[in-house]
């Protein structure tokens, strides 16, 4: 582990972090950049390596971080490099991870999410997939960049738990050979509430504005709506997919026994 001290805005490799804060950019060199002291707090604790961590002096992280290179930085300089209005008291670059897809071939409880455009919202859906035991997530057609800083922050520290991948309609084709491809819609004959989930399953969601395309509802094995109450239209994305974790949690887990 290499320690090095940095104190020129002007120093190439602080000039290189602020350019990560580019997708295209931060594509081209497959690293994610990361701020946001809780995030990387339980990165840490995690025990993810780090290409880069920029600290402060008196920092107790020095010794515990796992890092090819840790940059003792000024406030200045973290100021430059994060991506928030209050600057983080530490900044990380990560190698951006290769998920192969066909381990999803043998996870049964996956997430499809079609053309997700809010940061927030997908963030957040991360975030609970990990805490009702989803065991994938697929990201398919067009939604924002899975290590957008506002994405990274709403999962919080739990963005590297699950196995999270981009895929076409062919490997969904593939997948339904042994998982039952279930679509949220808004009008359907079958209440959420009253299905009961296999095992094997992949659970779509599409955006708040355009709703699953035409070519993943033609595809599902079932549609579902949710009921609600009170002449309540619609729920936000993230939350609807978190009730549909915790009933699906919830459902399996009082599932009756075979034996």
């Amino acid at each position: 582990m290499k320690i090095v001290e940095i104190s020129s805005l002007q120093n190439d490799l602080v000039k290189f972090v602020v350019k990560l804060q580019n997708s295209k950019f931060r594509k081209s060199e497959k690293l994610i950049l990361l701020d946001g002291d809780k995030t990387l707090v339980g990165l840490i604790n995690d025990g993810v390596e780090f290409e880069y961590i920029f600290l402060k002096k008196d920092s107790p992280f020095i010794n515990k971080v796992n890092a090819k290179e840790i940059v003792i930085v000024d406030d200045k300089i973290l100021k430059k490099i994060s991506t928030v209005v209050t600057p983080s008291k530490m900044v990380g670059v990560i190698k951006e991870p290769q998920t192969q897809k066909d381990i999803f071939l043998n996870l049964k409880k996956i997430v499809l999410l079609d053309s997700i455009k809010d940061a927030g919202n997908l963030g957040t859906i991360i975030r609970s997939a990990c805490a009702f035991s989803m065991d994938g997530i697929i990201l398919f057609n067009d939604c924002v960049d899975l290590y957008n800083s506002k994405t990274i922050r709403a999962a919080a520290q739990n963005m590297f738990k699950i196995p999270i991948i981009k895929a076409d309609l062919n490997f969904i084709k593939r997948l339904m050979n042994n998982h039952k491809l279930i679509s949220t819609v808004v009008n359907s004959d079958t209440d959420f509430m009253n299905f009961k989930f296999d095992d094997s399953f992949i659970l779509a969601f599409g955006s708040e504005a355009s709703g699953l395309s035409n070519e993943i509802i033609e595809l599902s094995d079932e549609k579902l709506t949710f009921s609600m109450d009170n002449d309540v239209e619609s729920l936000n994305l993230a939350v609807c997919s978190s009730v549909a974790f915790a009933l699906i949690k919830l459902n399996q887990r009082f599932k009756p026994s075979l034996t």
